[in-house]
């Protein structure tokens, strides 16, 4: 796993590629844009899947505050790459 994670950070085209299909999985109504519930779906989601309690309002608007570096109150592709990112980086570092 760690060998394609390292692969997918350094291929620019394949990083961009699996940024999209995450961003499209979240962003459920097509805007273009993760607004506040779309974001607290795939929160709870991850949530539920790790077994632990559902993110509450206030964490949902902690994320979105973090990752909304324009202030417009939703995330735009080019922010959640950053996200998507950092968390493979994470991913390889722990491996």
């Amino acid at each position: 796993m760690p060998k394609a994670i390292d692969e997918i950070l350094k291929d620019d085209k394949k990083f961009t590629e699996v940024a999209k299909l995450a961003f499209d999985s979240v962003d459920t109504d097509k805007s273009g844009q993760i607004d506040a519930s779309e974001l607290e779906k795939i929160m709870s989601q991850i949530a539920s899947d790790m077994g632990t309690d559902p993110p509450s309002k206030k964490d949902v608007m902690e994320v979105l505050e973090y990752l909304d570096e324009d202030g417009s109150g939703k995330i735009s592709f080019d922010e959640f790459k950053k996200l998507i990112r950092d968390v493979l980086t994470a991913m390889l570092e722990d491996d």
